[in-house]
């Protein structure tokens, strides 16, 4: 029976190996490949009775319609030979174009896989980017706005240390004159009673004076039993002889009103002066610190 071959792989190369196929009919498959010998005698016979013919028209032998040959043996086993050869040929060749086959579709398989593992780089690439990104933009607004704040902190800090600067020093001459009206308040209406006062007051007078050689102290007439009573402590306080001492009542006076003459001169150590003086210089003291 005359096939053509029957599985892919052979029609694929069909066109590329006919030449293989002048020998005869060949059925393939995957058992077993079966060559028609008789298809190829019969061809084989017919070209022999060709080259017979003259180029007249004349006939060798005799005239006769048919003419039965005799297979030749040796040239059917050449025939078979060859074909044999051919089929091996052909298996070869089919052989390489499975194989060939096989590498192209791994070859394509490896690109496409490799594709697919360079898409999925890039989308995650491109994912990280795009979160990165993100995260970069609004860690920059964050910070952008912290330091925002820092800055309007520190503007808001030194405009209140500014304000408090100018409080203190709008307060300090307030605070200096309530603080002189105080110790004068306490010390005229609590403590001008005590003549005790008037004793300190007296002696500290009497140490700082120019080493006077006689003292006239003059004091109210309320103040003078306290001092007259005093009068060996302000002696041995001072340094004082007994005879360069000596105290008056003086009517003229006020209470804690005091006042030392001297050869030197008059000094007054009155309370409200003490007072008045310790005021000045506080007042004193607070116009210096506001030029520095």
């Amino acid at each position: 029976m005359q096939v053509k071959l029957s599985f892919p792989e052979a029609e694929v190369t069909r066109s590329l190996y006919r030449n293989l196929y002048k020998a005869g009919w060949v059925v393939v498959d995957e058992d077993a490949l079966v060559i028609d010998s008789n298809e190829l005698v019969t061809k084989r016979m017919e070209k022999a009775a060709k080259a017979g013919r003259s180029s007249g028209g004349f006939v060798s032998g005799l005239d006769a319609e048919r003419v039965e040959v005799a297979p030749n043996l040796e040239e059917e086993e050449a025939l078979r030979q060859a074909a044999l050869e051919e089929q091996a040929a052909l298996e070869k060749e089919l052989t390489f174009a499975r194989a060939e086959l096989q590498r192209l579709r791994d070859e394509a398989d490896r690109m496409i896989d490799s594709a697919n593992v360079q898409i999925a780089q890039m989308r995650e690439q491109a994912l990280n980017e795009a979160r990165n990104q993100g995260y970069q933009a609004g860690y920059d607004e964050g910070m952008a706005q912290v330091q925002g704040m820092k800055n309007e902190c520190r503007q808001r800090q030194a405009q209140l240390e500014a304000e408090y600067a100018q409080m203190v020093e709008n307060l300090e001459p307030d605070f200096i004159e309530t603080l002189a009206g105080i110790y004068e308040h306490i010390f005229k209406v609590d403590l001008s009673s005590y003549s005790e006062i008037v004793v300190n007051l007296l002696m500290d007078t009497m140490q700082n004076t120019d080493s006077a050689s006689s003292y006239i102290v003059h004091v109210a007439k309320q103040d003078y039993p306290q001092v007259i009573k005093e009068r060996e402590r302000i002696l041995e306080g001072t340094g004082t002889l007994s005879d360069s001492l000596e105290i008056i009542s003086d009517m003229t006076l006020s209470p804690s009103q005091c006042m030392i003459e001297t050869e030197n001169g008059i000094y007054d150590c009155s309370l409200g002066t003490e007072l008045e003086e310790l005021g000045r210089k506080l007042r004193l003291l607070s116009y210096n610190k506001q030029i520095i």
